[in-house]
């Protein structure tokens, strides 16, 4: 009979139920550790916090933490609310700009160049001059029709807003040359709008005031004519527009950004928490700590467990013996062990013979027998198991396979007469019984049947 002898691969499911079957001393260490760990911590917790010194340093870190909390606090919501008003106020403007809303490939444009003429004259050969009120005369013309409040009568009038007829309109004050000489003479009113229709009644607009500024003007400053050089409409193409109508674009995502950030920024910020009591801290230590050492005690108990499962020699299951030397599995039976609820539910779980007739088991074992022994008439029952155990399965077996002898021995390699009847029989009934016999121990029956030449018709194991 051929069977594995190279080195064995764990078997992880063995290795985990090895653990739960220690239940009891895992739950009693981890319960130890975990009372020593969180009774020492606890009043360590407790002696440390009743010191007056340490206390009054704790409540003087708490004051310090909650003040610069609460200061970036106020910060965090104010600079959010401002983010928020400008979110706003950006949002509305990109809605509602006339400028920001255009297309720049085409873009209205209403211009008209106004010269301002004030009738003065370089007298020759006077050493002083008559003053020349033409700039002044320019200047008011450009404060006055760039004030908020002509701006707000054109807006009425074109149908929008102040702020945003700022954006189209532009009055420059030019020059115009005279024997080499440059003087201010021209007022130039430059108005861009979605369209020349619509540029054009907002220049229109500004001109109307112009005429209902002269008189004003000439009363305040001086006599003046003003006469039109040039006007004109047209459409262009804006690419600084383009870039501008970009930013803006850019500037709204730049701003919800920095909302976001900030919104972040003031979630995470933790309000600090007073020390607990004495008795209150070392309750929480107590807690804390035990539950640190009740798992450790667990892990520890677990890691024995482990290295001793590894590390040792005794036979676990019925399966690692099949897996092992390749023997057949005649019939499992209960080792008749009192275990409780908990652990019959995790030998249920793992496969193991629980709560099992013996009577109908040695039937199920006698017909295996039968099946597996073939011309076979005498067979020797033996194992590593107590002789009271052999001599009991021997019995059993006799009633059940008639024909065949059965023979009850003990342990091959220790009892002298059941050796003696080992080359008389023409197979072997192997006897084991987990957690009592080895591997080792097995090994060395099966090598000693082959070694004869018998069979091994397969293997009885109590579970």
């Amino acid at each position: 009979m051929d069977y594995n002898t190279d080195e064995q691969e764990i078997d992880l499911k063995d290795l985990m139920f090895a653990v739960f079957h220690k239940w009891r001393p895992l739950i009693l260490v981890a319960v130890i550790c975990g009372l020593l760990l969180g009774g020492v911590k606890g009043y360590m917790t407790y002696k440390s916090q009743s010191d007056p010194e340490v206390r009054k340093e704790a409540d003087l870190t708490y004051s310090a933490d909650l003040e610069l909390y609460e200061k970036n606090k106020e910060t965090y919501e104010r600079e959010i609310e401002n983010l928020r008003t400008d979110i706003i106020n950006q949002q509305d403007y990109l809605d509602n700009s006339i400028w920001i809303n255009m297309s720049p490939y085409d873009v209205g444009e209403a211009r008209v160049d106004l010269y301002v003429s004030t009738g003065y004259e370089i007298m020759p050969g006077m050493t002083y001059q008559n003053r020349d009120y033409t700039d002044t005369i320019l200047q008011a013309y450009q404060s006055m029709l760039t004030s908020s409040s002509v701006l707000e009568d054109v807006a009425k009038q074109v149908g929008t807003e102040s702020r945003y007829l700022k954006e189209l309109v532009t009055v420059t004050i030019g020059t115009i040359g005279t024997n080499g000489t440059q003087f201010s003479r021209l007022l130039t009113i430059d108005v861009y709008h979605t369209s020349k229709e619509e540029a054009k009644k907002v220049l229109d607009a500004f001109i109307a005031h112009v005429n209902e500024m002269q008189a004003q003007i000439t009363a305040s400053i001086g006599e003046h004519t003003v006469s039109t050089v040039n006007e004109s409409v047209s459409t262009l193409v804006n690419l600084d527009l383009a870039d501008l109508q970009k930013t803006q674009s850019q500037k709204i995502t730049d701003l919800n950004d920095s909302l976001q950030e900030k919104q972040t920024e003031l979630d995470e910020l933790e309000e600090p928490k007073r020390e607990d009591s004495s008795k209150r801290a070392a309750l929480k230590s107590a807690i804390k700590f035990g539950l640190v050492g009740g798992f450790g005690g667990a892990f520890l108990v677990a890691f024995v467990v482990c290295v001793a499962f590894l590390m040792g020699d005794k036979v676990y299951s019925s399966r690692e013996l099949k897996e092992r030397y390749k023997v057949k599995i005649l019939g499992k039976l209960s080792a008749g062990k009192k275990v409780g609820s908990i652990d019959t539910w995790l030998n249920r779980l793992e496969g193991r013979a629980c709560n099992v007739d013996e009577a109908v088991e040695y039937k199920l074992i006698a017909a295996n027998v039968k099946n597996y022994a073939g011309d076979m008439k005498k067979i020797l029952v033996t194992g590593s198991v107590n002789a009271g155990v052999l001599a009991h399965a021997a019995e059993a077996l006799k009633s059940e396979l008639g024909e065949i002898q059965v023979v009850a021995g003990n342990n091959m390699l220790e009892d002298v007469q059941t050796v003696r009847e080992l080359p008389e029989c023409d197979g072997v009934i192997l006897v084991e019984q987990c957690g009592v016999s080895k591997y080792s121990t097995v090994e060395a029956e099966i090598e000693k049947v082959i070694d004869l030449k018998k069979n091994v018709v397969g293997c009885v194991v109590f579970e």
